[in-house]
């Protein structure tokens, strides 16, 4: 085991190298620069400030010098600072992270709670009432837009019903009760969708499982039908739905940009998309950097837990 992860954080290297290319060429290619950022704040276009500051953000230097001298930097922690905020890059993602963390991993807790136990049922129980239901209820939460749901939620619960609030966050380190109350709508909002494919997926690979030849042994021995549906059947069906959820889990963590905006949520998704349209290059650099490098290691993550999940899954 620990080999293999040893073997697995030594294939993330260069994976890792290309994105850090990918995110910084792609900046460059961008129209303008930081210095055309920078005068246009300040409204002066003179030549020479122009040089100055060409000179002190390294831009007259090639881009490969610019590049490794970016990466060195990054290796260390150090973003650079935020053109609009003049704080360091690093305190700004640092304070959107918790945020966008705390609402993902909540929202995929949400979906997992509904689509487990609804898509098991829903194949132990085929072509029934009960099954039918869950499959009309997913086909309607994948077709559903979840910013349209978004803000349904908002319209009935927040407005008419007065029972939420419709924006803001506390910190559950500040007010875990208050926190709560918060995030209930935009988890939802999220839970629901994500919840959709993890139930179909759930109901199909326990359909699959279920017709294998170890569940009609399991049957024949006498175990109780719980027993070979919980502890048999839906651990092996669980393996595919790990790896939906954790993708989902990775997504989420850099796909919440909407439902951020939406419930004013202060996460990193939100930050990102308010320094693209202030053309903050620096916080959009490290932003897209760290979300791909939590995507990638969400990855692994997730391998490593199908051992868990099922010892007979060789990690090579």
């Amino acid at each position: 085991m620990l080999a293999y992860i040893i073997r697995r954080i030594a294939h993330l290297v260069p994976v890792l190298f290309v994105l850090t290319v990918s995110v910084f060429v792609f900046v460059e290619m961008l129209p303008g620069n930081i210095v055309d950022t920078l005068i246009g704040t300040e409204g002066n276009d003179d030549p020479e400030i122009r040089k100055a500051l060409e000179q002190e953000y390294g831009l007259d230097q090639p881009v490969h010098i610019r590049y490794a001298k970016w990466l060195g930097r990054v290796v260390q922690g150090d973003f650079g600072i935020s053109l609009v905020t003049r704080r360091p890059v690093t305190l700004e993602l640092m304070t959107g992270i918790p945020a966008t963390v705390y609402l993902a991993a909540v929202g995929i807790g949400v979906s997992m709670l509904i689509a487990v136990p609804l898509g098991t049922i829903a194949a132990v129980r085929r072509n029934t009432p009960v099954d039918y239901t869950a499959q009309v209820t997913s086909l309607a939460g994948i077709s559903i837009p979840e910013f349209w749901f978004a803000i349904l939620c908002v319209l009935l619960f927040s407005l008419y019903l007065g029972w939420l609030p419709s924006s803001g966050y506390v910190s559950p380190f500040v007010d875990l009760k208050a926190s709560l109350t918060y995030l209930i709508l935009p988890a939802v909002a999220i839970g629901f969708r994500q919840a959709a494919f993890t139930t179909r997926l759930t109901r199909s690979s326990m359909l699959d499982e279920m017709n294998k030849e170890y569940v009609d042994t399991a049957r024949s021995l006498g175990f109780r039908e719980r027993k070979v549906i919980f502890k048999y059947t839906l651990r092996n069906a669980m393996i595919p739905t790990l790896t939906i959820s954790g993708l989902q889990l990775a997504n989420l963590l850099g796909g919440t940009v909407v439902l951020e905006t939406i419930f004013a949520w202060p996460g990193i998704g939100r930050a990102i998309y308010e320094a693209i349209l202030q053309r903050d290059y620096p916080l959009v650099q490290a932003g897209v950097l760290v979300l791909g490098v939590i995507v990638v290691v969400t990855n692994l993550l997730v391998d490593l837990a199908y051992r868990l999940l099922n010892p007979r899954v060789a990690l090579a």
